[in-house]
């Protein structure tokens, strides 16, 4: 083996188990730049990512331009993880999506991204959220809409539109949650599953450029599953991040994270390539990995019959294939869900949740009769059908955290002494009861299997639910 290939040669870990549940994320989103990854870079300063591009027997010039408001600058890594979350979300939520969409809470936001829930992360939330709004795209034939079956020539936002909790939706009504009006190409593309799978808590376990990679690669890897090859240059301008001058400092910028991929598995080698009469410029080549083979297993594992393959026009390739090479993903039929998400959750999966919850606390005496008691008075019993059991017994560990640090605390509280199954009971007719009067009351909600976090018995000055 040369020294080259052996300094290549990193142990990769064992684990390369993907997530059961993989996240629907939007393609367009995923290969083009729209977060600044550059600490340094100037946050006003506008992303221009150029190419020129052969379809059929047409060759032109595509532009994805990047525009950054003055007073809120780039979205940059907080918002593409925050983001991510968003679109972890509405995967579980039944298509078609239409505006006005609901948003997670806070609470649930941070259980998303793993991180603390307090005051600053709510006020970063919704800064994240303003700056994404406020951003403006511009494509020229470089953003496809799958409905349409057309590269859009035209100006947009990826929000059009932010209400947050407590201010108007209407006339009449005040929004009980966070609510977006998405840009219609992007919600087209959701609806016509023009998604790519990621694994959501892999993304959240790598650093930056290593999880920006990891979405890229993981879509071109598709179309490509020998291996995948971009001009370092090219790379710069989608990740974005600043070109180096020197092949030493670009290894440098790089190399960390290729190597965070490796041991992960994702990525099975890379190499880079000298570029023939180029001083300030080289490939570098990728060979998917163990775990982008799995994400395809699980994928396809959890897809039913019904589905057919979805058509992804792959925009840069350098492979020496056809730049009009496409790769697949499965789409579900009509009634069936590509990651089983529109079944509702599986025994295991309610218990796991109910389990980690109850055995947070001391008082409580979880025995291994009570996973039955769970599947039949809870998950058997149709009458909770209308509520999102998953749902709401987050929002029920939520509760009993908040009841606990009061308990703690000496303060008054109504955290359950012993009888946990009892309160969740509670919790769950409190959860039908509020459904069914909003139906009585002739109320909408935007998505009426999840009417919004309904926070039974919360102090009213409680500091994360702010928005």
């Amino acid at each position: 083996m040369n020294d080259n290939k052996k300094n290549q040669v990193v142990e990769v870990e064992q684990n390369t188990a993907v997530s059961k549940y993989l996240t629907k994320a939007e393609v367009n989103f995923l290969v083009m730049p729209y977060f600044s990854l550059d600490k340094d870079a100037d946050s006003n300063r506008r992303i221009e990512f150029r190419d020129m591009q052969q379809r059929g027997n047409e060759t032109f010039e595509i532009v994805w331009t990047v525009i950054p408001h003055p007073d809120f600058g780039l979205p940059r890594d907080f918002e593409r993880r925050l983001q991510r979350a968003v679109e972890h979300s509405l995967t579980f939520i039944s298509r078609p999506l239409s505006n006005p969409v609901p948003l997670p809470c806070i609470r649930e936001l941070a259980r998303m991204m793993g991180v603390n829930c307090n005051g600053g992360f709510a006020e970063s939330v919704k800064q994240g959220l303003i700056t994404m709004m406020m951003t403006g795209i511009m494509s020229k034939r470089s953003y496809y809409n799958k409905n349409k079956k057309a590269w859009l020539d035209e100006g947009f936002h990826l929000y059009d539109k932010i209400i947050f909790k407590g201010e108007k939706i209407s006339e009449n009504e005040k929004a009980d949650r966070n609510y977006a009006y998405f840009t219609s190409g992007y919600l087209d593309n959701l609806n016509a599953m023009y998604v790519r799978p990621i694994d959501f808590e892999y993304l959240k376990s790598l650093r930056p450029i290593a999880s920006r990679l990891y979405e890229l690669l993981g879509v071109k890897f598709y179309g490509h599953q020998d291996f995948i090859q971009y001009k370092y240059s090219t790379l710069c301008n989608l990740l974005p991040i600043r070109k180096q001058k020197t092949l030493s400092r670009s290894r440098q910028q790089l190399e960390r994270s290729y190597k965070e991929l490796k041991q992960t598995g994702f990525i099975g080698t890379f190499d880079w390539i000298e570029i023939q009469g180029v001083k300030d410029d080289w490939y570098i080549r990728y060979v998917p990995g163990e775990r982008f083979f799995n994400e395809i297993t699980v994928a396809q594992q959890a897809s039913s019959a019904g589905c057919r393959p979805l058509r992804i026009p792959v925009m840069e390739s350098e492979t020496g294939q056809s730049p009009d090479t496409v790769s697949e993903i499965y789409e579900p039929g009509e009634d069936t869900s590509l990651f089983g998400f529109n079944s509702g959750p599986e025994p295991d999966a309610l218990w796991s949740l109910f389990a980690k919850i109850v055995r947070k606390y001391p008082e409580f005496d979880l025995r291994d009769q009570d996973q039955n008691w769970l599947k039949e008075r809870v998950q058997g019993d149709s009458g909770f059908k209308p509520v999102d059991l998953m749902y709401e017994i987050r929002n029920w560990g939520d509760w009993l955290d908040i009841q606990h640090r009061k308990k703690t605390g000496n303060e008054k509280n109504k955290f359950p002494r012993s009888n946990f199954k009892g309160s969740l009971m509670n919790w769950l007719q409190h959860s039908l009861h509020t459904f069914s009067r909003e139906k009585t009351n002739g109320f909408v909600s935007v998505d009426q299997k999840k009417p919004g976090r309904k926070g039974f018995d919360l102090p009213s000055d409680f500091r994360v639910d702010v928005m």
